[in-house]
């Protein structure tokens, strides 16, 4: 009896690791993701008005590849070993779905060759919903688990902790 108890015991260890480790994988792919379209948007907003058709199409390319990676790394992960696992697993399939809406429409976009501003603008508009769209996604994710175990695991993920501090440097 008390060996099962230990291992129960054990077992309970090990999903609130996996509950972690699953988080620290979420929150660094939308890290690297939110770091690399700052860089790819950077430019765009020190050169303001004197930005050129080749400067936001290159912005659009970097964003699409930092969006891609995001969504490829996402699916890789699989569903977290937790009772809500299922769930989280379809809230980060219903982001990637929106992620590549996103990239769809700035492709569009690109595709229409409408003017410079207007490529500019729907690039900000289309990063502004993907920002949203993650920074739901991960207030979700933290309450599909009934036990708690990844709304802990987002709480004790290092990963998470830096990403939060990125979105608040953002945010101000």
């Amino acid at each position: 009896m008390l060996v099962a108890a230990l291992a129960l015991a054990g077992c309970a260890g090990d999903d609130d690791e996996s509950a972690e480790d699953w988080a620290n994988s979420v929150c660094a792919g939308m890290s690297t993701w939110l770091t690399e379209v700052d860089e790819a948007l950077q430019p765009l907003t020190d050169d303001g008005l004197s930005i050129n058709e080749e400067d936001v199409e290159t912005a659009v390319e970097q964003v699409e590849e930092a969006t891609t990676t995001l969504v490829e790394d996402l699916d890789e992960l699989g569903p977290p070993e937790t009772e809500g696992g299922e769930a989280a697993q379809r809230e980060l399939e219903n982001l990637s779905t929106e992620l590549r809406s996103e990239v769809d429409t700035v492709q569009e976009a690109v595709d229409s060759e409408t003017g410079t501003g207007e490529l500019a603008s729907t690039v900000s508009m289309s990063v502004s919903e993907a920002f949203e769209e993650i920074s739901s996604t991960l207030a979700e994710l933290r309450g599909v688990d009934p036990a708690g175990e990844l709304e802990q695991g987002f709480e004790n993920a290092d990963e998470c902790d830096s990403f939060r501090e990125q979105l608040d440097e953002l945010g101000s």
